[in-house]
């Protein structure tokens, strides 16, 4: 009997979407093969491209060519002579100026609206508040939107605007469903927006976009990393998986509200009508709660989460006992999660990682206490990538991903 193969055939194809693999799709699969290594390798060699994709010579050498006649990629000068003294390798790199990236964070305060070039290079970002009359917000925003395109059009095209949402989303309508933060309800924030600035417009939550950007941006630490697990600390708690390579979204796109599993059946009332969910332990409105409980009648305002990082790293006491608190309840939720989901990888983001030296044994110790046992030590638990914003970071990405990520055949 024929031995199986390491990397053995498991996914079931889609019968109701089928697409044969024929010359055309090979090509376009070949294309952002290319276009990833280049992405996270540049300047590379066409020699180096082939050893890394296992693509031969001859495909290597049309592929590129079609790149350089479309203004996708350029050529970067000579490389350093060989060895032997044969002709210098030609360095490629992805031409910044093909495509313009727009991305769009919603929170529930303040909005923020960039641009970036294609090789990940910020060129211009808009601060907003943000309006509880949705379609005025973004009417506003597409106005920006196309001043921006006015003021910076020698970019050859562009592709869309990626916006990161803080709720549930249904990426198939195009419409923000809801959230515990932002009052908005059954807004559809695609139509709205595409009819305002006449791009593509793809939207997702902000946690799934922040572990999109981890994966795509994190570079050498996740170069490997097929599965990871975003968990993102902020007035709410919520979570992004990345399953072989791929955002997760679940059957009806609402996948990743683990910040809504009960740790304490018999526990304080949530937002979302529940009791006892991981939210009211862990988020940063929980952190911020327990401290001013330490405080007693000492604390003169209510602080931000920012302000309360800044006093555990003055030494006060009542907020580094908080954020330790809300360590150990990070812990105890991300135990159950990687006891049911098995991700190689846990990253961590929000302002409580500012304080990673003091948080980290900490979730660390709680894991090791919980995890089943042949797991106990090997799951990476990482800070974000990102220390401003990773969901910013994330809905440009969007936009990428849609232009470099690999079709499914079937």
């Amino acid at each position: 009997m024929a031995t199986p193969s390491r990397h053995s055939f498991t996914r079931k194809p889609n019968l109701a979407d089928v697409k044969a693999a024929g010359h055309d799709l090979l090509r376009l699969v070949n294309r952002r093969i290319l276009l990833s290594i280049l992405s996270d390798r540049q300047p590379i060699s066409r020699a180096e491209i082939a050893k890394i994709s296992g693509l031969n010579k001859a495909t290597i050498s049309t592929i590129t060519g079609e790149l350089l006649k479309d203004s996708f990629i350029v050529e970067e000068g000579s490389g350093r002579t060989t060895p032997i003294g044969g002709k210098p390798p030609t360095p490629l790199r992805l031409n910044g100026m093909r495509y313009g990236l727009f991305g769009l964070d919603i929170r529930a305060d303040e909005s923020v609206l960039a641009l970036s070039d294609f090789n990940n290079r910020l060129i211009s970002r808009v601060s907003f508040e943000t309006g509880s009359d949705a379609t005025v917000f973004l009417n506003t925003i597409g106005k920006e939107i196309r001043k921006l395109r006015s003021k910076h059009d020698n970019f050859i095209e562009f592709p869309g605007i990626g916006v990161s949402l803080p709720g549930l989303v249904d990426n198939h309508s195009g419409k923000f469903l809801l959230s515990v933060v932002l009052p908005w309800r059954d807004v559809p924030v695609v139509q709205l927006l595409e009819k305002a600035t006449n791009l593509p417009v793809i939207i997702d939550n902000s946690a799934r976009c922040s572990a999109l950007a981890e994966i795509w941006h994190g570079k050498a630490q996740y170069a490997q990393v097929r599965d990871l697990l975003y968990v993102s600390v902020s007035t709410g708690l919520a979570c992004g998986m990345v399953i072989d390579g791929g955002l997760y979204r679940g059957g009806n796109n609402t996948a990743g509200q683990f910040g809504h599993i009960p740790i304490d059946l018999n526990g304080a009332e949530c937002r979302c009508g529940q009791r006892g969910c991981w939210d009211l332990y862990a988020s940063d409105k929980a952190t911020i709660t327990r401290y001013l409980g330490l405080r007693g009648g000492g604390a003169k305002r209510v602080p931000t989460m920012r302000k309360l990082m800044e006093l555990v790293d003055s030494g006060d006491h009542a907020a580094t006992e908080a954020v330790r608190e809300t360590a150990r309840y990070l812990g105890i939720g991300i135990t159950g999660l990687i006891n049911g989901l098995d991700p190689e990888v846990v990253v961590i983001g929000g302002e409580i990682t500012k304080g990673w030296g003091l948080i980290e044994p900490i979730i660390v110790e709680e894991t090791k206490r919980s995890l089943l046992a042949p797991r106990s030590h090997g799951v990476a638990i990482r800070r974000s990538a990102f220390e401003v914003r990773p969901s910013l970071k994330g809905a440009l990405t969007l936009i990428q991903n849609n232009l470099l990520s690999v079709p499914h055949m079937g």
